[in-house]
């Protein structure tokens, strides 16, 4: 029984850092065909809610180089996309999981470069 004990251990700690209990951003490459079959490309900008795993995805399509980070205030959430002009003009879709952890909001603000953008479409499945 003492030598089953660290064992478990180990596997308590590990199961718990695998589990996202903050909130977080990061850009996918391989998006989930789930999410892949809602994306529309007539729009610039679009959430798409998988309550599922209450995960949070926003697509952004732009010309540009775009970068993303969360900044949450109290009960606001604020996506910032921050973009840089590039060589070229090819559209190019960047996809952003947001993982919500324990995080509380009510509000979620998206800001392109700065600016209070409306999202163009929002999809929950």
């Amino acid at each position: 029984m003492k030598k089953l004990f660290p064992l478990m251990l180990v596997v308590t700690i590990i199961v718990a850092a695998c589990t996202p209990s903050e909130l977080s951003i990061s850009e996918i490459q391989n998006v989930p065909n789930r999410i892949q079959a809602l994306i529309d490309t007539d729009y610039t900008l679009q959430s798409i809610y998988d309550s599922d795993k209450d995960n949070t995805y926003i697509i952004f399509h732009s010309t540009e180089t775009v970068t993303a980070e969360l900044e949450k205030r109290e009960n606001v959430l604020n996506i910032k996309l921050d973009s840089v002009k590039q060589e070229g003009n090819a559209l190019k879709q960047y996809v952003y999981k947001i993982t919500r952890g324990d995080a509380e909001y009510d509000t979620v603000i998206i800001l392109v470069n700065g600016e209070n953008t409306p999202i163009d479409n929002s999809t929950s499945f």
